[in-house]
């Protein structure tokens, strides 16, 4: 992050520490997007996500008259969005209605993950499977074809080819 950001942000705390709003949503509206998907990295579960970074934000707000920030905004931020990822993660862990909420969110992804490779796997084994053709002489390309995609056996394979 540049200077005048970490100034920006600077001036917008300070205003923040003050209850001005327009400094609370400024800053809302310039990390909200990235610290959800943070945390939804964590979570796996977009509603889940929302809640944890409406919590940090109100959190923010809630604190704001004795806000200490040591570092930057930023690293404030995301340590806290960390921070409450794992207490969401911990809740996830002991209520079943969540648990099976975020699986309904990652099983089309781990299928999705899954068709992906089988696809890229089929084409990889494609190819290796065409070079090791490619690398057979021309009279054992015919016999190969002939025997393993035709189906045909070794003796009608020399019948066609007379040999």
């Amino acid at each position: 992050m540049g200077t005048s950001a970490l100034h920006r942000d600077s001036e917008l705390i300070d205003q923040l520490r003050n209850g001005d709003e327009t400094a609370f949503t400024q800053l809302y509206d310039q990390y909200h997007r990235a610290v959800y998907f943070y945390v939804l990295d964590y979570v796996k579960a977009p509603q889940v996500a929302e809640d944890v970074v409406h919590d940090v934000f109100m959190k923010i707000w809630e604190i704001r008259e004795g806000l200490t920030i040591t570092t930057s905004f930023s690293s404030y931020l995301y340590r806290i969005c960390h921070n409450k990822a794992i207490d969401a993660l911990q809740k996830i862990a002991k209520d079943e209605k969540l648990r099976q909420e975020v699986l309904q969110w990652i099983e089309p992804q781990v299928k999705e993950k899954e068709q992906t490779l089988q696809e890229h796997r089929a084409v990889y084994y494609e190819r290796i499977y065409q070079e090791a053709i490619s690398a057979l002489s021309p009279q054992r390309q015919k016999v190969f074809l002939l025997c393993r995609e035709q189906g045909k056996t070794y003796e009608e394979a020399a019948a066609e080819l007379g040999i």
